[in-house]
Parts: structure tokens; C-alpha cells; sequence
């Protein structure tokens, strides 16, 4: 007799049986172990129960009329891999048997008939079963814990970032767009759009060198700890600012780590920006006077604990039309066709685009999945 009742009531079985008989002693025998017990008197009516029923386990003969254990065995795995198939059989026909294992038939019993070799078979069977449907369940356990995670983290990474311009998107006398877009929930790059004041904005992007949790850790820190600086504020200075930053992470960076990031201060009054770039992307731009792409190449090596000197420069802004600044999970992405990385062709892109609407379609349209988090923002000398 089957151990631990309680465990296979969670069970059902179909038995498949043209003899009358042994469908009735299936009957009485399982009634008493199992949640449900369902009857068939051929391979037919079982393969049709099968697909009606919700089975945990299959006992089928082998020799039935209109279609055998065999056969409909092969017409269930066709819908299920996996559900136990238990075969009653004399064990004689070879080819038989060796049709059966190509078909995955989990386990035979001897004929005759005896309680011991059904109960032991079954039980056997029973466990895997309940062993199976625990895993999954762990598993959708964890899976569902998991994503609650990652849900938690990336509503962390966002209410980190701040943007003072998602009401009223001018920073001056510029439209300002923007795109944050991580590969994963969590995101090496992180970014701030700040009003200072009437007359000055702060821009920044930071790009956690590395992958997975520390670098996604290291963004989230800069980016919030700018965001303090700003709200309690300490903004004398870009160079003050960024001072204050180094100050701040240096102790809390691993060996050896380096943070890529790009500041800029827009003086709106004096039309200028100042910006400093460590280790980014040059900046791409254009202006009136010429239709030509133009660059701002980094004007410093990456930010790290050792950091000490703190290069910026300005420039004016009046002339420029177009201002867009990003992390390197825009540039250096792979073409669709193979040819090279995203960065070739940006600056041409850049150059006929109006919107980042516009250059988000054509960067699209150039790759076949995103490889990196993307981050940038999109300026274009407002109309208005």
C-alpha cells in the first residue's frame, strides 16, 4: 500500500482498461489514494478523457480495441512530454517495448496483475510527480519574488532621477527631450535635469563603468547625491559640484573602479554652458553658420577616488541649433548588418534628425537589439 496518503490526494489517474473487470478493481483500488480517478475502456476514450481532464498520471494496457496503450500514448505525448505514462503489458513483444521507450513510457507493470507491482509502481511514479509540481511551485515562487524585485528596483532607479522639465520642457531657450532606456532593471546609467535657478539648469549623465549591481549601484549613488546637492543648495560652482561628488563616492568605489559622467551648467541669461566630460561620448552638436556635425570631445580622464583635478570649459550658445549628449550604450551598439557599431552613423543621423523622436526611429531602424543601457538628451533651439 502507497505511504503518506495525503500527499497523492492531490493526484488524479486515468486508467485505461478494456476489461470491464480490472476498470471496476482500478476503481475501488485508487478511489481511497487519489483526488480523482477516471476510467477508460480503450486507448480512444482515454486519449479523449485525457484532453478533457486535468491527469497527473496514465495507467494504460497495451492490448485494446480501436486503439491500443501504445498508440494513444504516442497521441498524448504529442500534447504532453512530460505526464507519467505507466504501461500494463506481458513484456513479450520486443519491438513493442522498444517503441514504448522511444516513446517515453515512464514505467512498466507486468501482467498478471498483482497489488504489490501496481502500488510499488505507482508510488514510484506518485513522488516524481509530487517532487515535479513542488519545483515548479518554488520555482514560480521564486520567479514571482524575483520580479517583485526587480519591480522595486527599477521604481528606485526612477524616483533617483529627477527632471525639473517634464512639465515645461525648456531649459532656456531650448526644447529639451530626453530617453532613459536600461537593457535590464538594473541600470548603469542614471541622469538629472535640474533648475538651479531662473537664469541656470544642470545637466547630468553618469554611466557606472562595469556591469550588473555595482555598477547600476555606483550611477544610482552619484546621481542621488547630485540630486542632494541641488535640493540643499550646494551648487556654488559646476567644479564645486562635481568636487563635492568625488568627495562623496570616493571611499565607496571598489579598487580599481571608474565612474564615466557628464556635467553641464547652462548660464541662460549669458547664453553659455560649461560643461566637464569624464570619459564620455563626445557631444554632438550643430550650429547656424554650419550645417556640419561638430563634437566636444571629454575634456577629462574618468572620475575616481584619486580624481583631484577638475577640467571644465564654456562656450557660447546662442549659435547652436542642436545639442545632444548620451552614454556610450547609444554609440556603441552593433549594426543590424554587421557592419560596424551605431556610432558610424550617428552624426549623420544626428545631423537630419529635428526631434529625438526622429533620431530614436533611426537608431532603431540601424539595430537589431539594444546592447547597453541608452541614456541622452536631446536640445533643439526652441521657435517659441
Amino acid at each position: 500500500m502507497l505511504k503518506n496518503l495525503e500527499i497523492y490526494k492531490t493526484l488524479t489517474i486515468l486508467c485505461v482498461e478494456d476489461e470491464e473487470s480490472v476498470r471496476l478493481m482500478y476503481k475501488e483500488m485508487f478511489s481511497i489514494i487519489f483526488k480523482d480517478v477516471y476510467l477508460a475502456e480503450d486507448g480512444l476514450d482515454g486519449y479523449e478523457q485525457f484532453k478533457k481532464e486535468q491527469i497527473d498520471i496514465v495507467l494504460t494496457d497495451q492490448s485494446m480495441p480501436r486503439m491500443s496503450g501504445l498508440e494513444m500514448s504516442k497521441k498524448i505525448r504529442e500534447d504532453d512530454g512530460t505526464v507519467p505514462i505507466i504501461m500494463v503489458t506481458a513484456l513479450e513483444n520486443l519491438e513493442m517495448l522498444r517503441e514504448a521507450i522511444e516513446v517515453r513510457v515512464t514505467s512498466f507493470i507486468k501482467k498478471p496483475l498483482s497489488a504489490k507491482s501496481i502500488f510499488s509502481t505507482l508510488e514510484f511514479v506518485a513522488k516524481s510527480v509530487v517532487a515535479e509540481r513542488l519545483l515548479i511551485k518554488e520555482q514560480s515562487r521564486q520567479i514571482a519574488y524575483s520580479a517583485y524585485q526587480e519591480k522595486l528596483t527599477y521604481e528606485k532607479e526612477t524616483t533617483i532621477i529627477k527632471n525639473d522639465f517634464l512639465q515645461k520642457s525648456l531649459v532656456g531657450n531650448f526644447l529639451c527631450e530626453f530617453l532613459f532606456k536600461p537593457r535590464d532593471i538594473l541600470s548603469g546609467d542614471s541622469y538629472s535635469l535640474r533648475k538651479l535657478s531662473v537664469t541656470h539648469s544642470l545637466a547630468f549623465i553618469v554611466d557606472g563603468m562595469g556591469k550588473g549591481i555595482s555598477a547600476s549601484v555606483t550611477a544610482m549613488m552619484c546621481c542621488a547625491y547630485v540630486n542632494h546637492l541641488v535640493d540643499t543648495n550646494q551648487t556654488q560652482s559646476l567644479t564645486y559640484i562635481i568636487e563635492r561628488l568625488v568627495s562623496f563616492i570616493g571611499s565607496n568605489l571598489l579598487e580599481e573602479e571608474v565612474v564615466s559622467a557628464t556635467f553641464i551648467l547652462f548660464d541662460h541669461k549669458e547664453h553659455v554652458m560649461e560643461y566637464a566630460m569624464f570619459s564620455m561620448p563626445a557631444m554632438l552638436y550643430t550650429t547656424k553658420e554650419c550645417e556640419d556635425v561638430g563634437r566636444l570631445k571629454s575634456n577629462n580622464p574618468p572620475l575616481a577616488s584619486y580624481t583631484k583635478r577638475i577640467n571644465s570649459t564654456k562656450i557660447e550658445t546662442n549659435s547652436i541649433e542642436k545639442l545632444l549628449f548620451f552614454s556610450d550604450g547609444l554609440n556603441e551598439n552593433s549594426l543590424k548588418d554587421g557592419s560596424g557599431i551605431y556610432g558610424s552613423r550617428l552624426m549623420e543621423d544626428f545631423k537630419q534628425a529635428k526631434n529625438l523622436q526622429e533620431l530614436e526611429k533611426k537608431r532603431l531602424e540601424s539595430i537589431a537589439t539594444q546592447e547597453d543601457d541608452v541614456t541622452y538628451i536631446f536640445l533643439s533651439k526652441s521657435r517659441e
